[in-house]
């Protein structure tokens, strides 16, 4: 029966017809002998009320389960490029092996990443998003901090002697590139100092190989450095003034927050990148 097949019980069916009627002015059905015989306006109508009840069967048959094995959907993440660098490979990784057919599209921080989750265009973003306004969510990976790196053979640094002498001498490779840019800058304006700048990048992308190739420094978020120092041939000396830290967090959206998938795919960055 119709009612059944739209789960709702005979009566309620009825009662809808009946609507139908009155708003129309119209029988719907004639019976001619033993049977019932749609009306002209019926016929006309159909296709409208047949896609109503196709659409409440994909509501009755629609699972809230999530099956990450076989599961093809797209999800986009709101990232900076150390994020690219320090979680993006072993998010991938992670992915490759247990949901095959999830897919990332991503994308940079930037003023409307706010807008773009509350519009459901961003399901995630991973970062320093301290803008975020009423109906975001937000969950700690990690308190990220700052130290200095430089070429394995540079000729006059010590990362047992570095001292803020040392630091200021030397040319900086600059990064003009999200929150920690101004960490720095404002640091330094407030004592007064003035870094040598040889070279400004927009991104953090290519320092390791800058530093690497030439006698310059860079001041870089520490969890970046780790993963310089296994690709590039680089040191690690501490930072000699105390720059801000700041907490990199996954940030969503209210509308998304009880949803299957994205509770999962949560979760999995969560144990993936907390510390």
């Amino acid at each position: 029966m119709a009612a059944d097949a739209i789960g709702l019980t005979q009566p309620s069916v009825s009662n809808g017809l009946n609507k139908i009627r009155q708003h129309f002015n119209d029988p719907l059905f004639i019976r001619v002998g033993n049977e019932m015989i749609p009306t002209e306006l019926a016929k006309e109508i159909f296709p409208l009320i047949s896609e109503v009840i196709d659409k409440v069967e994909s509501i009755n048959n629609f699972s809230v389960n999530f099956d990450p094995l076989t599961s093809d959907q797209l999800f986009t993440i709101a990232m900076t490029d150390v994020s690219h660098l320090v979680l993006l490979p072993q998010l991938t990784n992670y992915l490759k092996e247990k949901a095959p057919l999830i897919r990332l599209n991503i994308r940079p921080i930037t003023p409307e990443t706010s807008y773009q989750m509350a519009n459901g265009e961003i399901d995630l973003a991973i970062g320093f998003l301290p803008q975020l306004e009423e109906g975001f969510y937000q969950q700690k990976f990690f308190k990220q901090y700052y130290v200095v790196i430089s070429s394995k053979s540079h000729p006059r640094l010590d990362p047992n002697n570095f001292t803020l002498d040392d630091y200021m001498r030397e040319y900086h490779i600059d990064i003009d590139a999200g929150i920690g840019h101004y960490h720095i800058k404002n640091e330094l304006q407030n004592k007064g100092l003035d870094r040598n700048i040889l070279i400004r990048l927009p991104s953090y992308l290519g320092v390791g190989l800058v530093v690497q190739e030439t006698d310059a420094i860079a001041t870089v978020p520490y969890y970046l450095s780790q993963v310089l120092l296994v690709r590039e041939n680089l040191q690690i000396l501490p930072a000699p003034l105390d720059f801000p830290t700041y907490d990199v967090k996954q940030h969503w959206h209210m509308s998304c927050h009880h949803k299957s998938s994205h509770k999962w795919f949560r979760q999995t960055c969560y144990e993936l990148f907390k510390v």
